[in-house]
């Protein structure tokens, strides 16, 4: 168990955030900040994570001894997932509910009139899906008796399959996990090396595709990044690192490495939740507190919406083509990143993305084998980019190779000059991007114009006011070091749980007490929960919220609950349930039957959080460190200055079109775009068109 944490004076913390091509690196030390990026190593993680640790705290002239905190996020677990790297699975469920994961859900997804879709092979095979003679029904009632003999017969042909993980996911077991914990007691009697899953401990929710699915996910990764987060942990302390570790969960709260491991599943987005924390916490730090994150990468792009302040959360999302029953933070992620590939289809379509050319062989400029022209090759050659700066000049860029496969694969077969293909496949790339705004944004009844965007990732700031402009968004925030966002979020995260409970009832006064009960044991849970981690008493805050739906209804909305709705009077409830139905689904039924179905409970640790710091106003005006030619759509090639950002200071104030060159990342600033850079050195970027 870790040791409690505690304030210290000037605590030194990092953040870590593990991708597919550089691992991102914050060291917080009081009021000072410092970022970096190592080469990730996908052979072993652990070798980059440590490089990183070295040169950060080397950089920063501190000890690995002195850091007292180490937050960590990662892309480890969803690869697994999506690779299908990790090890074989079986499933043993209740009779007659062999083939759930194969029927799944009657959706044709993406698109519905595609008759050649198929649906994605489940992740465990028919040969090792097994069934138990059981029966629960909805409200944990015994309906068949556990028959102990045959599931030690399954037991023993489970073994016998050489499998090293378990799921176990019976009917109703979330209603009552009896029969479940009685299996998980005759599979370490009979089978000890092989890790269980039980449905019950990973989530307690109704809708059986779901919750088998969650479960087979957990049990498909657990062993993996269990024997990752404990190599890393131990390794750390070879160091001489005794700082607590947490890792990132996909709620955007963290958990110490242990309880993560035991809930894989919930961690399954680590490596994206980061930004959206770390976005949330900067934009609270300049006084926003509506905005809409984009956070670009190579291979991806993730964007999402917090009002007031606060992400909305979703407790159904995907890891690949698997459903998952856990709360994440609320995002549409798309295949839009700088490692995109532009092609053409048929004969004369340009497109762009999903496919990608990851970090090998990569973009063409890389100089790795790549002759795909990518949306990175794309900024190179139209000047947004600097061959010779690029991540501060650690990794070189041929412009010569992006110039060739421009012209060989795109430019000579459209008949149109390279400089228009390049800025095509930019517009493209930005056609997508606007559209998954749009999605998080007007899509939900939103209009994005009320909202402040502020882009981070590798490439997400080269690409922000083209977006703002497609979205009529008139002002961005550019982080100090947008490269590195999603690490200092990390440092900006809390630790946080969440608990459920299936429990349909009417929702009448006659349910309260059983509402009652279910809190009570719920918030207990989350006391115990916090209380693991090491959460000093009364640095936490639990909250309650219930999920309600008409009868009939397949889908319910959450709200929150009060103390009143728990002492016998539910109207007012019922009241607010009928408001939320009207702004989300613009009507509600009176006098229809409203069901209770799921009851939550959230547990939050506060613990001590990082902050940008500030900085003296500037003494002198904004040195131009050089000029260069960009080419822009509908003005051909124009000249621009170039800044360095070290040089820039407080209230400094540039006009587009110019490029800042950031040590992770870049800016572009179009014409008519005006920055002004604050106390924290975060980049306000303003839309003037028509104002000068």
């Amino acid at each position: 168990m870790l040791d409690k944490v505690r304030s210290t004076r000037n605590p030194v913390a990092i953040g870590i955030d593990t991708g597919g091509t550089h691992t991102d690196v914050v060291l917080v030390n009081g009021n000072d900040v410092r970022t970096l990026k190592v080469p990730t190593t996908p052979e072993d993680l652990n070798v980059g994570i440590l490089d990183g640790i070295e040169k950060i705290c080397s950089v920063a002239g501190v000890d690995v001894a002195e850091v007292s905190r180490f937050a960590y996020a990662t892309t480890y677990v969803t690869n697994l997932i999506v690779e299908e790297k990790e090890t074989s699975v079986a499933l043993l469920t209740t009779e007659g509910f062999r083939d759930v994961l194969e029927i799944g859900r009657a959706s044709r997804k993406p698109d519905v009139y595609d008759i050649h879709w198929r649906p994605a092979p489940p992740l465990v095979p028919r040969h090792l899906r097994f069934v138990a003679k059981e029966r629960m029904d909805y409200r944990g009632q015994p309906i068949l008796p556990l028959d102990e003999a045959d599931v030690r017969t399954k037991l023993q042909a489970i073994k016998a399959s050489g499998v090293k993980s378990l799921a176990v996911c019976l009917m109703h077991a979330y209603a009552n996990p009896a029969h479940e914990a009685r299996i998980a007691q005759l599979a370490a009697e009979i089978c000890p090396e092989i890790d269980v899953s039980l449905s019950s401990d990973v989530v307690r929710e109704f809708r059986e595709y779901e919750r088998t699915s969650t479960t087979c996910v957990n049990a498909f990764i657990k062993k993996a990044i269990g024997e990752h987060l404990r190599a890393l942990e131990s390794k750390t302390h070879e160091r001489g690192m005794s700082a607590g570790c947490y890792i990132m969960r996909g709620n955007g709260g963290l958990s110490t490495f242990d309880r993560a491991s035991e809930l894989a599943a919930a961690i399954t987005h680590s490596g994206v939740m980061g930004g959206i924390v770390g976005a949330t916490a900067l934009a609270a730090q300049c006084g926003i507190d509506s905005i809409i994150t984009l956070d670009m990468g190579g291979t991806s792009t993730d964007v999402a919406l917090i009002t007031n302040g606060a992400p909305s959360m979703t407790h159904q999302s995907r890891v690949g083509p698997y459903p998952l029953l856990v709360p994440t933070l609320d995002m549409v992620t798309i295949g839009a990143g700088g490692g995109s590939l532009a092609y053409i289809e048929g004969q004369a379509a340009l497109r762009v993305g999903p496919r990608s050319a990851g970090s090998v062989p990569g973009p063409a400029c890389y100089g790795q084998g790549g002759d795909c022209p990518t949306v990175t090759d794309a900024n190179l050659y139209t000047g947004r980019l600097n061959p010779e700066f690029f991540l501060a000049g650690k990794r070189k860029l041929y412009p010569e190779k992006s110039s060739e496969a421009l012209h060989e694969k795109l430019s000579k077969p459209l008949g149109i000059e390279a400089a228009d293909v390049a800025v095509g496949i930019l517009s493209i790339a930005e056609a997508h991007m606007t559209n998954a705004i749009r999605l998080v944004s007007v899509e939900r009844g939103l209009d994005p114009r009320d909202f402040t965007l502020v882009a981070f990732g590798g490439a997400g700031a080269l690409h922000a006011v083209r977006l703002a402009e497609a979205l009529g968004i008139k002002k961005v925030l550019i982080p100090p070091a947008p490269g590195n966002l999603s690490a200092m979020g990390l440092l900006c995260a809390d630790v946080r749980h969440d608990f459920a409970r299936t429990m349909v009832a009417s929702l009448t006064d006659d349910v309260t007490g059983k509402l009652r009960a279910t809190v009570a044991e719920l918030l207990e849970q989350a006391r115990l929960a916090l209380e693991g981690e090491g959460v000093i008493s009364g640095h936490s805050q639990f909250s309650t919220s219930v999920d309600l739906r008409y009868q009939g209804q397949n889908y319910e909305l959450n709200l929150p609950l009060v103390n009143a709705d728990l002492q016998g009077q539910v109207q007012s409830l019922i009241e607010r349930f009928g408001r939320q139905h009207q702004r989300v689904y613009g009507y509600l039924l009176k006098g229809k039957e409203i069901q209770v179905v799921n009851v939550r409970v959230t547990a939050t640790g506060f613990i001590e959080k990082a902050a940008w710091p500030s900085h003296d106003p500037a003494v002198r005006a904004p040195q131009v460190f050089a000029q260069r030619e960009l080419y822009l759509e509908g003005r051909g090639w124009v000249s621009a200055n170039v800044y360095r950002f070290q040089d820039l200071q407080v209230n400094h104030v540039i006009d587009g079109p110019a490029v800042v060159e950031y040590p992770g990342s870049t800016l572009f600033l179009a014409p008519d775009w005006e920055a002004q850079f604050d106390q924290f050195k975060c980049a306000h970027l303003t839309y003037l068109a028509g104002k000068k």
